[in-house]
C-alpha cells in the first residue's frame, strides 16, 4: 500500500459527514460538473471545509482564476462515490 493510499484510508475512517457537509459537497460537485468554469473556493465551503477534507471527500489545488492564483476545492473520486452510494450514512 502506498503512502498516499494509506493516507486516504485513514482519512476515510472518520465519522460520516453531517447533512450540512453533504449539502456543501453536492453544491461543489454541481459547480464542478457545470460548464461555468468556476471551481469551488474555500469561501463556498464555509465551516464544512475541514471536515470534508479530513474525511477525504475533497482535495485542493492552486489554479489561475481570472488571472489570479487561488486555492480551489475539488470533489475526490471517494467523495463522488460516497454521494452516489452512501446516502443513508449521515449524522
Amino acid at each position: 500500500m502506498t503512502a498516499e493510499n494509506q493516507n486516504d484510508t485513514s482519512r476515510q475512517s472518520l465519522r460520516p459527514p453531517t447533512k450540512r457537509m453533504l449539502a456543501k459537497l453536492k453544491e461543489c460537485l454541481e459547480k464542478e460538473s457545470s460548464n461555468v468554469q468556476m471551481p469551488c473556493l474555500p469561501e463556498d465551503m464555509k465551516s464544512s471545509l475541514a471536515g470534508l477534507y479530513k474525511r477525504g471527500f475533497i482535495d485542493t489545488k492552486m489554479e489561475k482564476v481570472n488571472g489570479k492564483k487561488v486555492l480551489c476545492i475539488y470533489v475526490t473520486d471517494y467523495g463522488k462515490k460516497f454521494l452516489s452510494t452512501d446516502k443513508e450514512r449521515v449524522i
